[in-house]
């Protein structure tokens, strides 16, 4: 039977520089795993007010605008990509313009061309794309596309239980169906004040938070159908998900700030994540789900996490 297309159309970032050439790179890879088309994006500034004298008219930057995109495109082997060129003064904002014109499944941006190689920080631009978007948004390590591709062969996921924990399971669950990638669960679990060993006094007695925490991952992965590992750890979120990505080819979270459904919002512990991440990170907006409406993982309660 064939299988269905994990997504249809991936929207991807490019600005002219290295992190527009990452996040092609990225968007490629997930597009040929999910079996999207690509929609290239490019903008250029434009305000709405009568031009000064002797500047370009914006029919002439779109078109110079559009040449630089088609030839970045070619350069890095995507020539087969639709192309698109907006004008806005926010490129971020141009391209949740795009995104939902397209009613794209995926959007996919650069990290700021300044940092380590191999780490996300992601820059204004990306951080902007991330915050509002109507659909999931990956953002690509600095420099990725100079080093050798490498398959998708384990996808970590942070879960807590929550619903936006959930979101993200059921996006990396069915990105390693259609990959043979493993999933590689992680749950953090802040240490409650004072105390180190994952337990504290509730009502007299004592709360083991690691212990639920691992009894929850255990009966999630045993309710999936894809291979998976998982452990529950007690400390700061972002650090023990940073150490996670070190291992592993992806890294999916949840979005769980407060704010409109079916937008992403960051959180704290997102933020930072994707600031200091070793591998692309993609993070699921509130009540997003795949194009799989199959794809299910087993409900359970939350414990505590990924913010």
């Amino acid at each position: 039977m064939t299988r269905a297309p994990l997504f249809e159309t991936i929207v991807v970032g490019v600005d002219g520089r290295r992190g527009g050439r990452d996040a092609l790179r990225l968007g490629r890879q997930l597009a040929e795993a999910g079996g999207a088309d690509i929609v290239a994006v490019r903008a250029f500034p434009y305000e709405h007010r009568p031009a000064l004298e002797g500047a370009p008219t914006v029919e002439a930057q779109r078109r110079a605008t559009q040449a630089a995109l088609d030839r970045e495109l070619a350069d890095v082997g995507v020539g087969w990509a639709r192309s698109e060129v907006v004008g806005d003064t926010s490129p971020a904002r141009g391209l949740h313009r795009i995104v939902d014109r397209e009613g794209a499944d995926l959007v996919v941006v650069g990290s700021t061309h300044h940092g380590r190689i191999g780490r996300v920080l992601s820059g204004d631009v990306a951080l902007a794309t991330l915050d509002g978007s109507a659909c999931p948004v990956a953002v690509a390590p600095s420099r990725v596309a100079d080093v050798a591709e490498v398959p998708l062969r384990a996808i970590g996921v942070g879960f807590d239980g929550g619903p936006e924990s959930q979101d993200a399971l059921v996006m990396a669950s069915a990105l390693a169906e259609h990959t043979g990638a493993r999933l590689e669960l992680l749950c953090a679990v802040p240490a409650p004040g004072a105390v180190f060993t994952g337990a504290a006094y509730e009502d007299g007695g004592i709360v083991d938070f690691r212990m639920d925490a691992g009894d929850m991952i255990n009966g999630t992965i045993a309710g999936l159908d894809t291979a998976a590992t998982g452990e529950a750890v007690v400390g700061r979120p972002v650090e023990w998900l940073v150490e996670l990505s070190e291992r592993v080819d992806l890294l999916v979270v949840g979005s769980r700030a407060r704010g409109p459904l079916r937008r992403t919002l960051l959180g704290s512990t997102s933020a930072k994540l994707i600031r200091k991440a070793a591998c692309p990170v993609l993070v699921v907006p509130r009540g997003i789900r795949t194009r799989e409406r199959s794809a299910q993982v087993p409900a359970a309660s939350a414990v505590g996490g990924v913010s």
